[in-house]
C-alpha cells in the first residue's frame, strides 16, 4: 500500500467513507463471461465528503433515459451472488439509487 501521487508507504490512514453520493459515470454491459446475467450497469460514484467507489448500480433497469449523471446514489452491502472457489459465500457492496 502506497500513496498513488508520492509513493509515501507511513502516511496513509483508514478513512471512513460515506453510504452516500452522486453518480459519476456508468456504463451498460451487455456482453460478459459465460455464468454472468447480462444486462448490468457498472458505475463509479462520489461519495460525499471525498472517496469513489466502483461497483455495480443495482435497483434500477439497465436504461440509460433512466440512468443520469449526478443521481444521488447510496452504498448497500448485500451477500455476493456466487461464492468463492473454495464454496464461501462472501460480503460485496452496490450503489443504489438513494429514493
Amino acid at each position: 500500500t502506497a500513496c498513488a501521487s508520492c509513493g509515501d508507504r507511513k502516511a496513509l490512514r483508514p478513512q471512513r467513507l460515506s453510504n452516500q453520493g452522486k453518480l459519476h459515470v456508468f456504463s451498460i454491459t451487455h456482453r460478459s463471461f459465460p455464468g454472468i446475467p447480462v444486462p448490468f450497469v457498472s458505475a463509479v460514484a462520489d461519495l460525499d465528503g471525498g472517496g469513489s467507489g466502483k461497483t455495480n448500480l443495482v435497483g434500477i433497469d439497465p436504461d440509460p433515459e433512466k440512468i443520469k449523471m449526478g443521481m444521488r446514489v447510496r452504498v448497500v452491502f448485500e451477500v455476493a451472488p456466487r461464492k468463492d472457489r473454495e464454496g464461501n459465500e462472501y460480503l460485496t457492496f452496490y450503489l443504489q439509487p438513494a429514493n
